[in-house]
């Protein structure tokens, strides 16, 4: 394989991060709120076990492959003749980063999951409560992490770093605004469940994965090769 089809796999594995990571968020009804009786909590888990399970191990591949990702926008930065090579290290350890924090969210529901199909089940209502309220709290990892990302991708996008829309660039600074008050939100709120979280909350992480598709697709149809500055 020539340098310009390893060169491709950087944009596909962004799609294939966004496809994966719908899977793993919507194979199962979400969760009630965590502040539900723990009774309410072991039903939801008990009824979609099999579901949870498959959406936390598409949740964990989708974390490894947005490391390719990431090593694909770090090159295309460090390689580009319009710019700002200091932002490839912010991008490239960012995403690095977010997809260490996206792989340990998935811990919580995988344990709930795991711990429902053994012998001797799921009955300690302190545990079951534990996991339900850290499935919450990580998400703040993932938020506030994909801050600095969203926040170094937009500047490298507004100056034109990449070859993607500059208007992209707005919607990442303004994605990592949200993504600020999200941070808050999951740490103070006792509960996720409510119209407010789920406006902020949800349209944190759908807007993260717009951003990540319409950029692949941006660098999936760049026609020109990227051009390495002489020393």
């Amino acid at each position: 394989m020539d340098d310009r089809g390893i060169e491709i796999i950087g944009p596909i594995a962004g799609i294939t991060f966004v496809v994966l990571d719908v899977l793993a968020g919507f194979l199962y009804p979400q969760a009630p709120p965590s502040d539900s009786p723990p009774a309410v909590l072991l039903s939801w888990v008990h009824g979609h076990r099999v579901a949870i399970q498959a959406g936390m191990i598409l949740g964990l591949f989708a974390s490894a492959i947005f490391l390719w990702f990431a090593g694909h926008l770090k090159n295309c930065l460090t390689d580009s003749v319009a710019g700002l090579r200091s932002l490839a290290p912010m991008v490239f350890g960012a995403g690095v980063a977010f997809a260490l924090a996206n792989a340990i969210g998935t811990v919580p529901n995988a344990l709930l999951a795991f711990m429902d199909s053994q012998r001797q089940g799921l009955s300690d209502p302190t545990v079951l409560r534990l996991l339900a309220d850290l499935n919450t709290v990580l998400f703040s990892l993932d938020t506030v992490i994909s801050v600095i990302f969203m926040l170094a991708l937009g500047l490298a996008l507004l100056r034109g770093d990449l070859h993607a829309p500059r208007w992209l660039g707005w919607l990442c600074l303004l994605v990592a605004v949200v993504n600020v008050v999200a941070t808050w939100l999951a740490v103070t709120f006792s509960t996720y469940h409510g119209k407010g979280w789920n406006a902020l909350g949800f349209g944190s992480f759908i807007s993260f994965l717009v951003i990540v598709l319409i950029l692949s697709i941006a660098l999936l149809r760049r026609p020109e090769p990227r051009v390495t500055p002489a020393p």
